[in-house]
């Protein structure tokens, strides 16, 4: 009871809190990612099969309430052998029947439901897999996103070790650095160089994916480049607001896989209802008209059957027992999975606060201190304060800082995305 109590508060509550709007939200909106997930969506033979599968379940509801096909008989009755004689005998005839069964009223009512309620199930996991899609879509976007940006940083630590190259050149012409400091830059710009191969095929390897997942290959996805050129993220994940009770409300209204718990609880009481019918006694109406010889009348018959449930206490009565403790046990199911899901999204919301607490302290301090770090050490090398091995320490530091950056945000995007459709926020709309 009191589960229900907070069910129907939690709809009110739905009711007066608007909905997110699109456009306000900077991690799901940014360029390119709803281009890429209607691509998916429209590509996708996956998602174009559980469709299919949705049609076929529409077009049973039809038949599933249709009376049973009448029977049509005829033959010959009482035909004396070995003579043949049609009109020898009084009781020779052609008979000609038809026999039609008539449900008990209420059982076709009851099958076309069970049957409108096994449409409504595919029709809820048709939009579970679309939110599973869609979020796996935003996932590879993203991954492809960080990729691009790590090719990005890359060329940056390459000119930066041009740069370092150029400074051990000039100490070393001068006599003021040794000859291993030049080895040393050369050798850190020819290990960057075999980084970058590893780099440049993981953006195709990305990228073959993100083909197979829309279907085939198709327009260049244009992935957002997650840093700016100073380094700054590039999307601001920390403006992307989340209130766990207003996502408690909406999981409990919308999440997908809610839903389709539902529709389960929804298909096991029209289950149940077909067993309650199931021992009432059903009708049979038979026409029959016989054709005789020798200039006999014909003659026509008809008949009303009834079937006797004799055996119900050991038949139709457990199994209507056995169809009420599934509607028990999908209730239960759906209690197990609300507690289930709220408990996810609550995990969710702590690892999204500590990717954008992560994100703010890698781009408001770490990047500044690593990008002075390394501009101070190679200045300082170039008089001889510093050794080499803290330029090429230093430089290090600021790449793989950036590179943080860039995986925190690619992180952030794509857990928002699992987020969303958690919660069935149907943000690509």
């Amino acid at each position: 009871m009191r589960d229900t109590t907070w069910y129907m508060a939690a709809c009110v509550v739905m009711l007066l809190v608007p909905a997110p709007l699109h456009g306000q939200d900077p991690v799901l909106q940014v360029p390119g990612v709803r281009e890429y997930v209607h691509q998916v969506l429209v590509g996708n033979a996956g998602y174009a099969a559980a469709r299919s599968r949705v049609a076929a379940a529409g077009a049973r509801i039809a038949p599933a309430g249709a009376l049973p096909d009448p029977t049509l008989t005829f033959g010959i009755i009482a035909v004396p052998t070995p003579s043949f004689d049609f009109g020898a005998e009084r009781m020779t005839r052609l008979p000609i029947g038809l026999r039609q069964q008539f449900p008990f009223p209420g059982k076709q009512a009851a099958s076309t439901a069970l049957a409108r309620a096994d449409s409504a199930i595919l029709g809820e996991s048709l939009n579970a897999i679309e939110a599973g899609l869609v979020a796996e879509a935003a996932g590879v976007y993203y991954e492809l996103a960080y990729a691009e940006t790590a090719v990005r940083v890359w060329r940056s630590r390459v000119a930066l070790a041009d740069q370092a190259i150029a400074a051990a050149q000039t100490r070393y012409e001068t006599g003021t650095a040794p000859q291993t400091d030049l080895l040393r830059a050369r050798l850190r710009r020819a290990e960057l160089e075999e980084e970058g191969w590893d780099l440049e095929a993981t953006v195709a390897q990305v990228r073959a994916h993100a083909d197979a997942l829309r279907g085939g290959d198709g327009d260049t996805i244009a992935a957002l480049v997650l840093l700016n050129p100073d380094g700054r993220p590039a999307v601001e994940i920390r403006r992307d607001t989340l209130a766990a009770e207003r996502l408690i409300v909406q999981l409990t209204e919308r999440s997908p896989g809610l839903r389709v718990a539902t529709a389960r609880v929804s298909r096991a009481q029209r289950n149940a209802r077909v067993f309650d019918v199931a021992g009432r006694p059903d009708f049979t109406v038979t026409l029959e008209s016989g054709i005789r010889f020798g200039g006999r009348e014909p003659f026509t018959t008809a008949l009303v059957g009834i079937s006797i449930p004799l055996w119900s206490k050991r038949k139709q009565g457990p199994a209507a027992r056995a169809a009420h403790h599934d509607v028990e046990a999908a209730r239960q199911q759906h209690s197990d999975l609300l507690a289930r899901l709220i408990g996810e999204l609550r995990g969710r919301l702590a690892d999204l606060g500590a990717l954008q607490a992560r994100t703010g302290q890698t781009a408001d301090e770490i990047i500044p201190l690593a990008d002075a770090a390394s501009t101070s050490a190679l200045q300082r090398y170039q008089v001889g304060a510093v050794e080499f091995t803290t330029v090429l320490d230093t430089q290090d530091d600021m790449f793989g800082a950036q590179l943080r950056l860039a995986r925190l945000i690619a992180e952030y995007g794509t857990a928002r995305a699992q987020l969303a459709a958690l919660v069935g926020e149907e943000w690509y709309r």
